[in-house]
């Protein structure tokens, strides 16, 4: 898995949630596919903070597919943590964007996993690549330091 290059020098959006009991295994720990949904959550966040919602985005004709995705897990969730997802823009041009994660136990502060996905701008009606605007793009240069 490429590794993920969390910096305190780039702006990062945080989101809170709850670990759910049905989120969890029967040894009551969140099962490792909430990871991937709760990056989603911090992605669409970033999104709305840089002024770019994702419905936004789909309305102006792109559409962010993903490429790769990945996790580190470092330690378990268990119901009812408070899940603290850090997130920020790792890397980006008009072609591709690529977002690193952060999953923080709020309570201890301690980094339980870690992950990152990239995506290609896409045209939403012929669904082939295509370059986002420098105006689309400018909303998320913000976040690259």
């Amino acid at each position: 898995m490429a590794r993920t290059r969390f910096s305190d020098a780039r702006p990062a959006v945080d989101s809170r949630l709850r670990v759910r009991y049905k989120d969890t295994d029967q040894m009551g720990i969140a099962h490792h596919s909430n990871h991937v949904v709760w990056f989603e959550i911090g992605r669409t966040d970033l999104c709305r903070v840089a002024g770019l919602e994702y419905r936004r985005i789909e309305e102006l004709g792109w559409v962010l597919v993903v490429t790769e995705i990945g996790c580190r897990y470092r330690g378990p969730f268990r119901y009812d943590d408070e899940v603290l997802i850090r997130t920020q823009v790792e890397e980006g041009n008009p072609r591709l964007i690529r977002f690193c994660y952060q999953l923080i136990e709020a309570g201890s502060g301690e980094v339980r996993a870690e992950g990152f996905s990239s995506h290609v701008w896409v045209d939403k009606a012929t669904r082939r690549p295509r370059a986002a605007t420098p105006e689309v793009f400018a909303k998320f240069a913000q976040f690259l330091g």
